[in-house]
């Protein structure tokens, strides 16, 4: 079948009429040569035949109750199944060039694709993260799919969050040396301090890349590779070349391995020892309706004195001031540094984890009762178009 083919159209190669000559219409009479002995003998087996199916339900053993709500379950199951394909838009057909396309077909396919995103999105905000996992890992295609689609939304924004951790991280790290005061923080690995930091939800790992293309040139010539990220990503008017041993060590996790610096996991539990991680960062990734299990898990890769940073879409916040939010995150053992909503799509926060540790709240006192997808933070959830 062509691509926009329509079942019903070029009637003209099916048969749509019936051969009378294969059908029989004519209701059956009942024969001459049948007698009305005939009948009434038909009549008395029938009712014996009956009798004995009744007697034989009679001493057949009854269902258990257990067996009942098996089937049912197994029903409601199958009926789940169902519903969840088909809630599921169809995918775009694998070789198709959109410039041998019409305009017509072009429109109808990008609806195709922006509903496939729109999609694979509610499934993310609206599950937690094993069952997220659990999706991605069945279906890996929808990973790549729906990063297609979230590429194609950035574009339309006047700067993409990752870009300003980025910065961030370069500036601060050239401008003073790590763990002095203004500086990034820094874990002790064989016998020096390293900026260790924790990419939860990377996506294709853009920071990581940034960061490490910086780097390469960094350790050539560090005052041309500050002047040359300077010009592509801006900012960084006061930041000089005053650390010249400055070393990143970049761990990014996401739902699947697209490329060799993405470890898979469910962020609730990376592969990181305690204390190991210097800054932890969450760019629009407090996705899943359990993320106060990201932060809590951000508590223990973290080092003392270490950073959580989190940007998130100000649509999402249940308030303007984020006291909610605030009072969430320093629950879990962290205090507010730095606070941003000058932006008018998203809010920035800076957080860090005290030297003296500071009382923690369970996760289930937090929630009290209610799933943090619901009150928290809103699902970012795409209207249908």
């Amino acid at each position: 079948m062509s691509l926009f083919e329509v079942d019903g159209w070029g009637l003209e190669k099916r048969k749509l009429g019936l051969d009378k000559s294969s059908v029989d219409i004519e209701p059956k009479k009942p024969s001459n040569n049948s007698s009305g002995e005939d009948r009434s003998q038909d009549k008395q087996d029938r009712r014996e035949k009956s009798g004995k199916r009744d007697k034989n339900d009679k001493k057949g053993k009854k269902r258990s109750k257990d067996d009942t709500d098996y089937e049912a379950s197994e029903i409601s199951e199958q009926n789940e199944t169902k519903r969840q394909k088909s809630e599921i838009p169809p995918g775009v057909p694998d070789g198709i060039d959109p410039s041998n396309l019409t305009p017509l077909q072009r429109k109808m396919l990008s609806k195709l694709s922006g509903s496939r995103f729109r999609w694979i999105n509610e499934q993310l905000y609206t599950t937690d993260s094993a069952t997220a996992l659990s999706m991605i890992s069945k279906q890996p295609e929808l990973f790549e799919e729906y990063h297609k689609g979230f590429a194609s939304q950035v574009e339309s924004w006047p700067e993409n969050p990752v870009d300003t951790f980025t910065r961030e991280l370069v500036y601060r790290g050239v401008n003073k040396m790590v763990s002095s005061p203004g500086g990034l923080p820094g874990v002790v690995v064989n016998g020096h301090r390293k900026v260790v930091v924790s990419d939860m939800g990377c996506g294709e790992a853009n920071l990581a890349v940034q960061i490490d293309n910086f780097m390469e040139e960094y350790k050539k010539d560090g005052k041309q590779a500050l002047k040359k990220f300077k010009k592509k990503y801006g900012g960084g008017k006061d930041a000089a070349l005053k650390n010249k041993k400055l070393d990143f060590e970049v761990h990014s996790f996401d739902l699947k391995k697209i490329n060799d610096k993405i470890t898979v996991a469910d962020i609730k539990n990376v592969p990181m020892a305690d204390e190991s991680c210097s800054v932890v960062i969450f760019c629009l990734s407090l996705m899943g309706t359990n993320f106060l299990d990201f932060i809590k898990e951000a508590s223990r890769i973290l080092m003392k004195g270490g950073e959580l940073w989190i940007t998130e879409i100000k649509s999402r916040l249940s308030d303007p001031k984020c006291v909610d939010f605030i009072k969430a995150i320093e629950g879990l053992g962290f205090k507010l540094r730095n606070f941003d909503d000058a932006n008018k799509m998203f809010t920035k926060f800076e957080f860090f984890k005290p030297i003296k540790s500071a009382k923690v709240s369970n996760v289930g006192e937090i929630r009290n009762g209610q799933t943090e997808g619901k009150w928290l933070l809103k699902p970012c959830i795409y209207k249908r178009r």
